[in-house]
């Protein structure tokens, strides 16, 4: 459920960890790894899923097209 949470709002949850008011000590290596990591799985759903709408929009296209050369075909 947070992982659905952080791909809907990868933007908020960046912003919340750098602009923190409070002092923070500084990361670990374990801690800056799963923070590079979990942007790095927040970038490659957003490539995927603008991949994927790409896909379709050809698809659309594609059926569109397919659709009305079927019409003036029949009529």
């Amino acid at each position: 459920m947070l992982l659905a949470w952080e791909m809907k709002n990868p933007f908020k949850l960046l912003f919340n960890l750098f602009s923190s008011k409070e002092k923070k000590k500084p990361l670990t290596i374990e801690e800056l790894r799963d923070l590079k990591l979990r942007k790095e799985k927040i970038e490659k759903a957003i490539k995927s899923r603008t991949y994927i709408s790409e896909i379709n929009q050809r698809y659309n296209k594609m059926s569109d097209r397919k659709r009305k050369n079927f019409f003036r075909k029949a009529s």
